[in-house]
């Protein structure tokens, strides 16, 4: 297989900045990432792990990064889902081994992944096609504007797809034109960026009701959360379209800021690539922290026991929100310039709701979780050399406290009724959980 060279944007242009070796052609043939000696000369410090390096587990060094099977790095790049498939067949790779399947995928699709880190030899296919649609025709899913975005999707890659089980797509809005445009970091930025997501599975009438949850949870969790300095989705871009009952959910995208009036890409890399675990990928959540916290902690400005409050905290939204959706690739982290952070939630909807019954992947060991019983008062005790467990404890109660009125609030926010009553969520019974979750003494 020939070398693949990975980008990464910082300080207003995209960079060559390593390469990658590929030692035969299975999942498990070991990989090398070598840092270009061009590159390094150019970073003001030696073995960073932020925004300047492909991965937290690779620090920009001259000793190249080995790895024993294909880099979970690679993972957050490639599309998944629908995306996945409809980039197969038209690669006609969908009948190849999953390493040639892949290969394909990283060098045809990786042109415009979320985040601040690309495939040069993808990134060659870039479209020039900026075509305008009204955001009716994508609201509608009209076929002209579909057959645009497939188009583009075979020159721009992630363009077309964000990853993931439900339909969505990156794209460019300005007033009320919608184009699609992998290239824009760098330049004046006149549009907003959104990532627009569509129902999962056969879009039927519970499909589109979990879409529509989710953007109301956005809301909910902006005022709950308010002042905690944990963040979500910025709702106050946020739109939701209905069109003859199909929804879609546009949510403007935290990894594109402005930086000297110009659009500057941030570093973004899931809990998944940080442990170098596969997809899908069953995990305790005590490992977990402690993998993490140990491959950031040189790095962040959070102390240990922000990041101890903030991964909790995250997981006790998940179980009072019905969230069972917690893999590896939808908690990330922001990679700035020398920090970094935990990027807002994302991917929050009710999907205790949905009919493929999603279970949960990341569970408490050490008999803290059972039967999706969490026992936060017993979790806080096996983090004591994060942070003193009864401050740990502490910051879960304030915000149990503000979660009692999450029923209420749900109501005030249109949430669709089907999911304010669906019985294993049980809204009405928020207080009696968080009672159970020992986070609520009432």
């Amino acid at each position: 297989m020939n070398p693949v060279t990975l980008q990464l944007f910082n300080q207003g242009r995209w960079w060559d900045a390593a390469s990658l070796d590929f030692h035969g052609d299975q999942m498990n043939s070991s990989v090398t990432l070598s840092y270009l000696p061009s590159y390094i000369q150019k970073i003001l410090s030696y073995d960073r792990r932020d925004c300047w390096a492909c991965s937290v587990n690779a620090p920009v060094t001259m000793v190249p990064i080995e790895y024993p099977g294909w880099p979970a790095l690679l993972d957050d790049l490639l599309p998944a889902g629908e995306s996945r498939a409809w980039w197969l067949n038209y690669l006609d790779v969908s009948r190849r081994s999953e390493f040639e399947q892949n290969y394909a995928l990283l060098t045809r699709a990786c042109i415009a992944p979320v985040g601040n880190i690309r495939v040069k030899e993808a990134a060659q296919n870039l479209g020039t096609n900026t075509q305008r649609f009204p955001i009716k025709s994508v609201v509608q899913l009209q076929h002209e504007f579909l057959e645009y975005a497939n188009e583009q999707g075979a020159a721009v890659g992630g363009a077309t797809g964000a990853g993931g089980a439900a339909p969505k797509l990156l794209l460019m809005v300005e007033g009320n034109d919608v184009f699609i445009d992998s290239d824009f970091a760098g330049r004046p930025l006149q549009a907003t960026p959104y990532l627009t997501k569509f129902a999962r599975n056969t879009r039927s009438v519970r499909d589109n009701n979990i879409l529509r949850a989710e953007g109301v949870f956005y809301q909910a969790l902006t005022k709950i959360l308010d002042d905690t300095g944990i963040e979500t989705i910025d709702t106050s871009q946020m739109m939701t379209h209905d069109y003859q009952n199909q929804v879609s959910l546009w949510l403007p995208r935290f990894d594109v800021g402005i930086k000297n009036n110009r659009a500057t890409r941030y570093g973004l890399e899931s809990i998944y690539s940080i442990i170098n675990a596969a997809p899908g990928s069953y995990k305790d959540h005590f490992e977990v922290i402690d993998k993490v916290w140990g491959r950031i902690k040189t790095v962040t400005q959070m102390s240990s026991f922000e990041f101890a409050r903030q991964y909790l905290v995250r997981d006790l939204l998940n179980l009072i929100f019905g969230n069972s959706d917690n893999h590896g690739r939808n908690v990330s982290f922001l990679k700035l310039e020398n920090d970094i952070q935990f990027a807002p939630i994302y991917d929050f909807a009710p999907m205790k709701a949905d009919p493929e019954m999603v279970t949960r992947l990341f569970k408490w060991g050490q008999d803290c979780e059972r039967s999706g019983l969490v026992q936060f008062n017993l979790v806080v005790e096996h983090l004591a050399e994060f942070a003193d467990p009864v401050l740990l404890l502490e910051s879960l109660r304030e915000i149990a406290e503000r979660l009692l009125e999450l029923p209420g609030l749900l109501r005030a926010l249109n949430c669709p009724q089907e999911i304010l009553e669906f019985p294993t969520i049980a809204f009405e019974r928020t207080k009696d959980k968080l009672i159970s979750y020992g986070v609520y003494h009432g």
